[in-house]
């Protein structure tokens, strides 16, 4: 006689069950005892983290990435979302770009740790670290080992909010009658426990900056709200609140082709790259006080990847889309 399951404990079973990528109990220390045995990278490590999603860590951690290759820096980008892959398809994006357009445009080498483990990320930083001048990391939207070790490992933690109070519960939770801080949200703890840690064991603690990212101009009110959230959450958790990049169409227009601002430079046949994205740009990069000055360990990648034939009318074509998408009429 076959023994049949209820259809209702069958469910419950499956609601009780912790998702395989969920590390809610893992100790601090266990975290760093993993990096007592490796390796420093030589390479200044950036981290872009954050729980909450769609807050613009791709987006500014390639923005970063390109930024950073333009002062003649060398950089290696790692994505470790295996599923939205969005850092690394933007690089694929720029690699496309440059074998097209043949221009000789700044290249930050970039990977995808096709199975995003905590060991995967460092062995992947053993041996790219030490080829590097910076190695910026763009990490998924929820709780992880790799995150941990991520963020436990960096120089610098970037964590970009959008101006709404759902965005800013990761970091901690204010009373919307009283605007009295509740506490640290489940990221903010997260952080700062790692920090805790190393500070304990006699390591420098890594730089934890805040970035008011996607800001709209039309949202002053939410803005000026979000900004006295960030001032006392700051001063219980030890970040520094920079000014990330407003909500502009000349930034998502020119995404797709793997492209910056700071790239129109170099494409003569293009309209002239505007003076305040550029702007925006460089003082993001700017409030992250990164050892910029220091002297490259090596030099930028700027060679060309290896010339596959393109048909004239493909790369017209290409060079159309590119210029109806980078339009002074297109942008805000």
């Amino acid at each position: 006689m076959t023994l049949q399951v209820p259809v209702m404990e069958r469910q419950d079973s499956r609601v009780r069950a912790e998702p395989e990528w969920r590390s809610p109990d893992e100790h601090p220390s266990v975290v760093l005892r993993d990096l007592v045995d490796r390796r420093r990278p030589a390479g200044h490590i950036i981290a872009f983290a954050n729980e909450k999603g769609g807050v613009g860590k791709s987006t500014l951690a390639f923005q970063c990435a390109v930024a950073l290759a333009h002062r003649g820096k060398k950089v290696i980008a790692i994505d470790c979302d295996s599923r939205q892959q969005s850092l690394h398809r933007l690089f694929e994006a720029r690699d496309g770009a440059i074998r097209t357009l043949k221009v000789d445009l700044p290249r930050p080498r970039h990977t995808l740790l096709a199975f995003p483990t905590g060991s995967m990320l460092l062995q992947e930083l053993d041996r790219v670290g030490m080829q590097s001048d910076f190695v910026v990391i763009d990490l998924p939207g929820h709780d992880s080992p790799i995150v941990r070790r991520a963020i436990a490992v960096a120089d610098t933690v970037v964590t970009p909010v959008n101006s709404s109070a759902l965005d800013l519960d990761s970091l901690g939770a204010i009373n919307p009658v009283t605007r009295r801080l509740r506490g640290l949200g489940p990221f903010a703890e997260v952080v700062s426990d790692l920090r805790d840690e190393r500070i304990e064991r006699g390591m420098d603690p890594f730089e934890w900056i805040v970035v008011k990212n996607r800001v709209r101009h039309c949202e002053k009110r939410l803005i000026h709200l979000a900004e006295q959230q960030l001032e006392k959450l700051s001063r219980l958790a030890g970040f520094r609140v920079v000014e990330g990049l407003t909500e502009r169409v000349v930034y998502r227009e020119l995404l797709p082709f793997g492209l910056s601002q700071m790239d129109l430079k170099h494409l003569p046949w293009l309209q002239r790259p505007r003076s305040v994205p550029v702007k925006e740009l460089r003082a993001f990069v700017a409030g992250l006080r990164l050892p910029i000055e220091a002297p490259s360990r090596t030099a930028a990648d700027r060679r060309f990847l290896p010339r596959a034939p393109v048909l004239s009318q493909v790369v017209e074509r290409y060079r159309r889309a590119l210029g109806a998408a980078s339009l002074p009429e297109m942008a805000d």
